[in-house]
């Protein structure tokens, strides 16, 4: 990978926002994180004081503009070339709402995945959005932008299906009937343009605030079978982001005594909604993501920094195997 020298320095990511690329059920994964255009550069939810578990909505540290996000574009397709011909799965970020036109206007997501269609072995992209932003226009745009043969997913924190966690504990302002219509909306354009061209993935968030370490494992499972329920429900393909939690500074500072989740809660989780979802059709993909953009204030704990756990994680990501899990 080589560094293109001739773009704007603000419009490179920090190296925080460089993601290597990885493996999960689909082959090679790339998340690409991408300047946030709302004021201040942060999204809107973050503003408002929703998320309180999370710095991501932070943003940047300024305002993008649509031509600084065309030029770290160019800045990715110079970085990554010699991994892009290979990848199967590409993640667009913006530390908020892709979907949302105040922090990406559609005409610059428009401009993102026509360039998606460029890549060869491309399989899947997926994008991450607030429930709300999911409307029937506008998935179905994105759906039909990212090709035929491919399949768009929208990537939602859930967090947890416990509403009073959810909504009173973590903030996220998020009630039943704005996942139902995201939902219906996914729904109507699967319907229309066919099943495998638009799916929904889903973050849990393990061990979060309001959880304690004897409901860890109840409160992951039954939010799993929520949202597998749901894909079974609207015959939808819907996969599984599991995420640990972490403190990171606005974590620490509502949460100040909520301890990181450990890796032998993930592996437990993890090999539960594996069987889960064995037995839930339309299959469904897991993925245990531990990296977040430099939040994570607590990555350096010694049973998260041995290299077994990385590999087992890794290991896991690609093969779908949780008895890779039991070293943990």
């Amino acid at each position: 990978m080589s560094e293109e020298t001739s773009i704007r320095p603000s419009a490179r990511p920090a190296d925080r926002l460089l993601f290597q690329p990885v493996s999960d059920r689909y082959g090679i994964r790339l998340p690409l994180v991408f300047g946030n255009q709302a004021p201040g550069g942060q999204c809107p939810y973050f503003t408002t004081g929703n998320c309180r578990h999370c710095d991501i909505g932070a943003g940047e540290g300024t305002q993008f503009t649509s031509e600084l996000n065309r030029q770290r574009l160019v800045w990715f397709q110079e970085y990554y070339r010699e991994v892009l011909p290979e990848v199967r799965h590409l993640v667009l970020y913006n530390s908020g709402s892709v979907l949302n036109p105040r922090e990406m206007p559609a005409s610059l997501l428009d401009e993102i995945l026509a360039w998606t269609r460029t890549l060869p072995d491309l399989q899947v992209v997926s994008l991450e959005t607030r429930e709300a932003m999911a409307t029937q226009d506008s998935v179905r745009r994105v759906a039909e932008a990212v090709g035929i043969g491919r399949t768009m997913r929208l990537v939602v924190g859930l967090e947890t299906s416990d509403d009073q966690l959810r909504n009173q504990v973590l903030a996220k302002n998020m009630p039943r009937s704005a996942i139902d219509r995201m939902v219906a909306a996914v729904r109507s354009v699967s319907n229309d343009l066919g099943h495998d061209r638009a799916g929904l993935t889903f973050n849990i968030l393990i061990g979060g605030p309001g959880t304690t370490p004897e409901n860890v494992f109840d409160d992951a499972l039954a939010t799993a079978r929520f949202a597998l329920g749901i894909g079974r429900d609207a015959g939808l393909s819907v996969d599984l982001n599991l995420h640990p939690y972490y403190r990171s500074a606005r974590g620490r500072e509502y949460f100040p005594v909520q301890a990181r989740c450990s890796p032998r809660a993930v592996a437990a989780v993890a090999s539960a909604v594996v069987r889960l979802a064995s037995s839930s059709p339309p299959r469904s993909g897991l993925y245990i993501g531990i990296e977040d953009e430099g939040h994570d204030h607590d990555f350096s704990t010694p049973d998260w920094r041995a290299d077994t756990v990385h590999r087992a994680i890794e290991e896991f990501n690609r093969t779908q195997d949780a008895s890779v899990l039991e070293c943990l």
